[in-house]
Parts: C-alpha cells; sequence; structure tokens
C-alpha cells in the first residue's frame, strides 16, 4: 500500500515537473533572428490580406525582414511613408518582425507586421511598384 502511494506521488510529481518546464520553455522570448521563413508565412497566412497575396502570388519571395525595436516603431509612426503598418503596434523590443514580399516581376508587394508574442499578422498592406527613372517607389493599396 506504502508502495503504491510513493509511486502514485513520484509520477504525479514527475508529470507536474514537466508541465512547469514546458510552460517555462514556452515562455522564453524567442530570437526573431532565427525565425525562418516558412514560420513567418504561416502567421501571415492568419491575415486575410496576406494571405489573399500569397495565393495571388504564389511567386513571391521574402524580400526583406527587419526586426522592429521600440525606436525604430517610432520612427516608422513618424516617417514618410507606410506609417499605416506601424500604427496599433505596442512599443516593445524583440516583438514584431517587419516583412516585405514581392513578386517575382517585381510590380506587387506586400508589407506587414508579424507579432511573435500574439503568432499574427495584425496589420497587412498591399503594395503597387511602380519604376521611375531606374528609382522603385511604393503605393500603399489595401488594408
Amino acid at each position: 500500500m506504502k508502495k503504491n502511494v510513493l509511486i502514485i506521488c513520484v509520477v504525479t510529481l514527475a508529470i507536474l515537473l514537466a508541465a512547469i518546464g514546458l510552460f517555462l520553455y514556452n515562455q522564453k522570448p524567442q530570437d526573431l533572428a532565427k525565425v525562418s521563413d516558412s514560420q513567418i508565412i504561416s502567421l501571415l497566412n492568419k491575415n486575410s490580406d496576406a494571405k489573399e497575396y500569397i495565393q495571388n502570388h504564389s511567386d513571391f519571395k521574402i524580400q526583406n525582414k527587419t526586426i522592429l525595436t521600440k525606436e525604430s516603431i517610432m520612427a516608422g509612426r513618424n516617417g514618410a511613408s507606410f506609417r499605416e503598418v506601424y500604427q496599433g503596434l505596442e512599443l516593445q523590443d524583440n516583438r514584431y518582425v517587419l516583412v516585405n514580399l514581392i513578386n517575382s516581376t517585381g510590380d506587387k508587394g506586400l508589407i506587414a507586421a508579424v507579432d511573435f508574442e500574439t503568432k499574427t499578422a495584425p496589420v497587412a498592406y498591399g503594395l503597387l511598384l511602380l519604376k521611375a527613372n531606374g528609382q522603385t517607389t511604393g503605393t500603399t493599396t489595401n488594408k
């Protein structure tokens, strides 16, 4: 009888420690520099605009990934273009990655903020990329 109670206590303790360890592992901040393109695309697919872009432009590539800091979010809000992308983002370091997608012809793109705390893409804007005198400029087309 004592042996059975001891075994049950040990098993319960082991399960409890495993659960606590798993919880703490999931709470550890993710190194956004090591996030794969497939992880980013998976989160982008949770945003209807980004998902539509990905479906319509299967030839897209990730042109740029930028880890946002408090300072870069503030600078983006006050910047000359694409300020909408930064609106509503919390001022936190190591939470968001700004992603630029572009299709193979280079005339349509997407700019999105991916939130690795909530595992979502809260904002995504389609871009029409225009070339004039060898320079590329962008215009947002949707939210």
